[in-house]
Formats: C-alpha cells, structure tokens, sequence
C-alpha cells in the first residue's frame, strides 16, 4: 500500500512540476515586455529615420544636407541638429530581439531556454530605460 501511495505522491508531483515552466516563461515574458515598453517610452529607441541617418552606410544618403551630428568633449554623438537622438539603441533592441527569441523557443518547447532570453530581455530593457532616463536628465529635459 505504502509503494502505491509513492508511486501516486511522484506522479502528481512530476504531473505539478511540469506546467511550472510555462507559468514562470509567463510571468517573465510579461515582465520583460513591460520593461520593454518602459524603455520605449523614456526615449531609448529610434525611430527608423534616426537609424537611417545615423549608420554609416546611409550617412551620405541622407535627404536634409543641413543635418549634421553633434558631438560632446568625450567624441560621443548626443544628437542630430533638427532630430532627437535616441539614448539607449543597443540595449533597447537587444531586449526587443531577445524576447522575440524567447518567443522562438516557446515555439520548439524549449521553456528554459525561453525563461532565460526573457530574462536577460527584461534586464537589457532595464539599461535602456535607465540609461535614457539619466541622458534625459543631462539634456535637462
């Protein structure tokens, strides 16, 4: 009586234990895209304009020849006469292409793997509206 109680107690807990992934990979993706949106909303993303104005490739290509970079004492670019710089492009787009990955691994059943791109997702995000927050500050906006 006692094995079949066992056998029983394993089973359910094998049974409980299997649908903790999905639930967890919920709460996280959830998270990571609310610190996402975060990110977006405190100015670390770009617009596809900026981006175009701003790579190398496109650089001669632009439209507006007026347009010139700004730069500050330590060589970094702060921003574009006429256009809003975008704060946080790395971080932010890092988050967006990593909870897209996660979302990949859902789709092959790869529940670890997705919990911890939605991690590191959420804590990228995290950068990218930290990091827009404080050049918002230094703007003095």
């Amino acid at each position: 009586m006692n094995a079949r109680l066992l056998l029983v107690s394993i089973w359910l807990t094998v049974i409980v234990c299997a649908g903790c992934a999905p639930i967890e990979l919920s709460v996280v993706v959830v998270s990571a895209s609310q610190a996402i949106a975060e990110a977006e909303v405190a100015g670390a993303h770009c617009t596809r304009d900026q981006l175009d104005r701003l790579s190398p490739v496109t650089e001669n290509l632009a439209t507006d020849p007026g347009t010139e970079l700004v730069s500050t004492e330590e060589g970094h670019i702060t921003g574009m006469i006429g256009l809003p710089m975008c704060d946080a492009p790395y971080e932010y787009y890092s988050a967006v292409e990593l909870i897209h990955k996660a979302r990949e691994e859902v789709g092959y059943s790869d529940y670890e793997a997705a919990v911890e791109y939605a991690r590191e997702a959420r804590t990228f995000a995290q950068k990218a509206r930290d990091i827009a927050i404080q050049r918002a500050k230094e703007r003095g906006r």
